[in-house]
């Protein structure tokens, strides 16, 4: 089954942020819980977690692009 990665509410508020970089390459394989993507807001930075066990398959949103909070960035398989 396929796992979008969204974009998770800010402690700032924001409702934009800017991917900074990938932390795997898809094909990867990725833990439940290990930090998969970091981004930044005007104030924060943070990262997105993977959802299950499982493969990286597909990047939406890759680095230096601006993605709103609540986007599919990409896909994990599991």
């Amino acid at each position: 089954m396929r796992y979008p990665l969204t974009v998770p509410r800010t402690a700032d508020g924001a409702l934009a942020v800017t991917i900074l970089r990938w932390l795997n390459a898809v094909g990867e394989d990725v833990r439940k819980g290990e930090d998969l993507v970091e981004a930044k807001t005007e104030k924060i930075t943070l990262y997105v977690t993977v959802p299950v066990d499982g493969k990286l398959v597909e990047i939406l949103a890759p680095a230096g692009q601006k993605v709103s909070v609540g986007e599919v960035i990409g896909y994990v398989e599991g």
